[in-house]
């Protein structure tokens, strides 16, 4: 029955079923909580019978849809379900607001950036919410793999992927001096209880720039060379655009130095840390590290970044370590992370991290016939379509509900010169005798 409580426990089930690493099921219970939030459009402010508070609780379920909704589709690695043209509803007041019985400010999506107002009127949510929307919209190429979809150049203004990052960046210059990013005013909104949403807030903007762009990073390991491959709109997969990089890299490293301070500050912003949006942001910008520590860039491969990209890369697994404990899919997301700086050792080093190619992945904590998890060949792509260092990267990165992926002992074998042969791979990732 469509009614806002059953919505709001789908929510809370789906969102503890990504927690505990449950195979697809949280897509499943998104999917419900989403489609009954469109029936009752609640996307519309179609609901002055209800009291005043009443409206404010359907408007902050609908807004939790959609927060579900961008960070599952990044996860899985899938297509979001809510569309922007289909939402009308006015964004989250705040709490005093509903204490208060005030109406809404009618603040929208496509009205927040002029708002005159200060910050303080309307609290850090909705911004929150307006900044995890670009980020999902950038979050979508990833997800449709756009560099072998879009005809169109990154660099060309007409392109989604230019359009896309236009709008994250003119966003990201709108905010408010009290809201962009500073210890001062992490300080500031940490002491009145907005510390996480502004953490938040701010790694998804860094973030943003760097989960699409990163696809532009020139592999230059030995294999991807002898391939070669060009994308649709006709660049090869080597070729490097500066500003492409540039921005890409900037971020990543902003971001680790984000993570790095906050990690130093103390127990209070660690615990600020903790949230579903960092873990993202955090699990994005870690490719961007590793290509730094490893590729040899003429213009980021110094010592000095290189050893920043270290520290980033290190500081992020002993951020997501200390989330391990209560949160089961952490670990799986470390152990995709350490395969990842395997994968680029091994491709570009030539060096085998037998621990990982014998480590078995981790598996979900439910019994394997009960949830299901598509594998390579059967709902998800197989390993003959893997033949670079970036498309490998992105299979292993891609869809936390797949049947645990052993991608890192193939491409191994593959990057270093040892036998091989795609054509006769087991789906688990393993090679036929």
């Amino acid at each position: 029955m469509a009614v806002v409580q059953n919505i709001q426990g789908n929510l809370v089930l789906a969102l503890a079923e990504f927690f505990d690493n449950e195979g697809s099921s949280h897509w499943m219970y998104a999917g419900t909580a989403i489609r009954m939030a469109q029936i009752m459009r609640l996307n519309k402010e179609y609901h002055q019978i209800h009291s005043l508070k009443d409206q404010e609780i359907r408007r902050r379920t609908f807004w939790a849809c959609v927060f579900m909704d961008k960070l599952l589709a990044y996860f899985l690695t899938k297509p979001i379900t809510i569309f922007g043209a289909n939402v009308a509803t006015s964004l989250p007041g705040t709490d005093a607001s509903i204490a208060y019985q005030e109406p809404t400010r009618g603040l929208t999506l496509q009205s927040i950036g002029s708002f005159a107002g200060f910050p303080s009127e309307i609290g850090v949510l909705p911004y929150l919410v307006k900044t995890v929307w670009h980020w999902g919209d950038v979050s979508d190429l990833n997800a449709c793999n756009h560099r072998f979809t879009d005809t169109i150049a990154p660099t060309d203004p007409a392109s989604p992927f230019s359009q896309r990052h236009e709008n994250m960046k003119l966003w990201t210059l709108s905010l408010p001096q009290s809201l962009q990013w500073s210890d001062h005013n992490y300080a500031n909104h940490s002491s009145l209880g907005h510390g996480k949403e502004f953490i938040a807030m701010h790694f998804l903007i860094r973030s943003a720039f760097c989960i699409a762009h990163q696809s532009y990073l020139p592999q230059l390991d030995g294999s991807s060379i002898l391939v070669d491959i060009v994308d649709a709109a006709g660049w090869s997969l080597l070729h490097r655009d500066s500003e492409l990089v540039d921005v890409c890299v900037t971020n990543a490293l902003a971001t680790a130095e984000m993570a790095t301070t906050l990690m130093e500050h103390g127990p209070k912003a660690r615990s600020d840390l903790e949230s579903v949006w960092v873990a993202a942001s955090l699990f994005i910008v870690s490719n961007t590290l590793l290509w730094i520590q490893h590729s040899n860039d003429p213009q980021y491969g110094n010592a000095k970044l290189i050893n920043e990209a270290e520290r980033g890369f290190e500081t992020i697994l002993q951020i997501m370590s200390l989330w391990e404990g209560h949160w089961p899919a952490v670990s799986q997301w470390l152990h995709t992370l350490r395969a990842m700086r395997a994968m680029y050792r091994a491709a570009y080093l030539g060096e085998v991290d037998q621990s990982l190619v014998t480590e078995p992945a981790v598996p979900s904590s439910s019994p394997e016939s009960s949830k299901f998890r598509p594998r390579p060949g059967d709902g998800f792509i197989s390993l003959h379509a893997i033949p670079t260092l970036a498309e490998s990267l992105r299979f292993l990165a891609s869809d936390t509900s797949v049947e645990p992926k052993r991608l890192q002992t193939v491409w191994m074998q593959f990057a270093t010169g040892w036998p091989h042969d795609f054509a006769n791979a087991n789906l688990d990732g393993t090679l036929q005798s």
